[in-house]
């Protein structure tokens, strides 16, 4: 890693200003004199000089060798931490065979994450090659899926338990697979934008929106999971024929907190400070009355009371993420005004 520098400015001319290059940066870039360079002014005052003008995209690698005790869930933890650190050529490699267990979770990758796909394959390697475009599937725009994705999801758990529909409740449960893997892909555009400006000023977002975007996806991404555990009770419930009775009052609260979730989102996109506000003081009533409908059910602690006073805890986590996200909106709003 190169040492920080300070450089003086030089006229030379009557107008022209230069500063030199740091000769270890040229020679790592194989420049020579008369070279052309790309010079980018970047809103926050810094100037980006890139040796890489008009150059086609550059693939980053990444060798993962298999220990002797390698486990399938550690090696998926792996593949996903190099999904994200953006690397698009990800190869597994064994001194020895592979197991059939190992090459399973690096092809199930595949359907864990947007992009991977396994291209080449032996008995002691696999690669795997990120074809997934930023540019095409933004941050914002798997913000916004994921939205919808997990708004369903909750009100599609709720109607499990009101109809005590456990078919329904696996349908939820089958759809967190496809918030996961939206959340990972807008963590894995943040990181690539942190690392690469190029890319920033092509989706047009900078590292203070990037990184705004990340933080939606993270709440959204929970409350996804929250909307799985609410279908988890439900599958338990129905499995044990255990008696929920009336959840009346449940889907009161549940529509609340997804109108909660409705106009955190509006807020956050729209940037609306006082929208933001309105709803975090809804929302902290709302969370309030979820406590208080839990105290009433854990008093009994029958199996079905435990049940509900989860599914509300849910409602009332899916509510404070909520918050979240309206907060998010108001620290971007006060950055850009």
């Amino acid at each position: 890693m190169m040492q920080l520098e300070i450089r003086r400015i030089q006229k030379t001319g009557t107008s022209t200003m230069t500063v030199s290059l740091p000769k270890d940066w040229v020679e790592a870039n194989k420049m020579k004199a008369g070279d052309p360079v790309e010079v980018r002014v970047i809103p926050d005052g810094t100037i980006v000089i890139d040796p890489r003008v008009k150059q086609e995209k550059v693939e980053t690698r990444k060798t993962i060798w298999v220990d002797e005790d390698e486990t399938k869930e550690h090696l998926t933890r792996k593949l996903i931490g190099a999904y994200l650190g953006g690397f698009s050529v990800v190869e597994v490699r064994g001194k020895e065979r592979l197991s059939l267990d190992l090459k399973r979770a690096v092809k199930e990758i595949s359907r864990m994450v947007i992009g991977p796909e396994v291209i080449e394959e032996t008995s002691n390697t696999l690669v795997l090659h990120d074809l997934s475009d930023p540019i095409e599937l933004p941050q914002e725009k798997c913000v916004r899926r994921m939205h919808l994705i997990v708004g369903s999801m909750h009100k599609d758990a709720i109607a499990a338990l009101e109809q005590m529909d456990e078919e329904l409740a696996s349908d939820v449960i089958d759809r967190d697979a496809d918030v996961d893997r939206l959340y990972w892909m807008a963590v894995k555009q943040h990181n690539l934008i942190m690392s690469n400006r190029k890319l920033s000023e092509s989706i047009g977002v900078d590292i203070y929106g990037s990184t705004a975007l990340m933080l939606a996806a993270r709440s959204a991404e929970r409350i996804g999971d929250h909307a799985e555990k609410i279908a988890g009770n439900v599958i338990i419930a129905c499995q044990n024929r255990t008696k929920l009775g009336k959840v009346t009052d449940i889907g009161e609260l549940s529509a609340r907190s997804l109108s909660t979730l409705d106009r955190a989102m509006e807020a956050f996109f729209r940037m609306d400070i006082r929208a933001a506000n309105a709803l975090i003081d809804d929302a902290e009533v709302l969370a309030k009355d979820c406590q208080n409908r839990m105290n009433d059910l854990r008093a009994p602690g029958s199996a079905a009371a435990i049940a509900l006073a989860s599914v509300i805890d849910s409602i009332s986590r899916t509510t404070m993420y909520a918050m979240d996200i309206a907060e998010v909106a108001i620290n971007a709003a006060m950055r850009a005004q």
